[in-house]
């Protein structure tokens, strides 16, 4: 008879949530399982960032405080997590998630090996400035062997806060043997903020095809223009001036 997984209890989550930094009980999360295989590619792949989180760097807190350890190392892809007493114990898994403001999360990933429907749930929260911890999306893991299940298209803004969090929990149910996952990807893309509505610069219009980006340059400071409140979008750049547009963009400093 398969295993099934029950969904986190509200206090359990809560309780791993505030261990990760945040104060407030999350809302429930839903956890579908994945009925068909999704891959990135199938959607078209963009300028796509992977941050890759490997299992043995999350952190793991038994459901009932039972020992855990780490899987044996055949090979790289099977070293991960599982709970010692797998058939009386759960076990949550956490990390922090690091993707930078005004980017889109695009896809989770889990890499993973499991014989039972439902052991592993996945589930992406989010911690704002004032505290407020709220699922941003979940799912449940069908049996296979090593592969990686992503999620649908997320298309999840990350807020120009650099006061927010983003905590990824690996849920893993009892089970009557070892079950392992490797690690989880987080795939995401930069953007651009939206274009005004008025023109800043006389000669680059609502019309120009470039206006959105250069807007973008103007609002970050990164470049004021030509003067005369022109931005001379068809004048040559010099090695220099590329220099400091560079330099402004990346946030470029010297160590201390």
């Amino acid at each position: 008879m398969r295993a099934k997984c029950s969904p986190s209890s509200r206090s359990s989550v809560a309780a791993l949530l505030s261990a990760a930094g945040a104060a407030a009980e999350p809302s429930p999360v839903s956890r579908p399982l994945l009925t068909a295989r999704v891959s990135p590619a199938e959607f078209g792949i963009r300028d796509e960032t992977i941050t890759a989180i490997t299992a043995t760097s999350f952190t793991a807190i038994s459901t009932s405080g039972a020992g855990l350890d780490i899987g044996t190392p055949v090979d790289l892809q099977t070293f991960g997590r599982y709970c010692v007493d797998c058939e009386a114990e759960g076990v949550i898994h956490f990390a922090t998630v690091s993707v930078p403001a005004g980017a889109v999360i695009d896809f989770i990933g889990v890499n993973n090996t499991t014989d039972t429907d439902l052991t592993f749930q996945v589930a992406l929260f989010e911690r704002n400035r004032l505290g407020h911890v709220g699922g941003l999306v979940g799912f449940a893991i069908p049996a296979h062997d090593w592969d990686t299940d992503y999620d649908r298209p997320l298309n999840i803004s990350v807020p120009n806060n650099l006061a927010h969090q983003y905590v990824l929990t690996v849920e893993q149910a009892p089970s009557s043997r070892p079950q392992y996952f490797g690690g989880v990807e987080v795939w995401w893309h930069r953007t651009v903020s939206a274009a005004p509505a008025v023109a800043t610069f006389g000669d680059v219009p609502t019309s120009n095809a470039f206006f959105q980006f250069i807007e973008a340059l103007a609002a970050s400071g990164i470049s004021a223009g030509c003067g005369g409140g022109n931005f001379c979008p068809d004048a040559p750049v010099t090695r220099a001036q590329m220099a400091a547009f560079l330099s402004k963009a990346l946030g470029l400093h010297f160590p201390d």
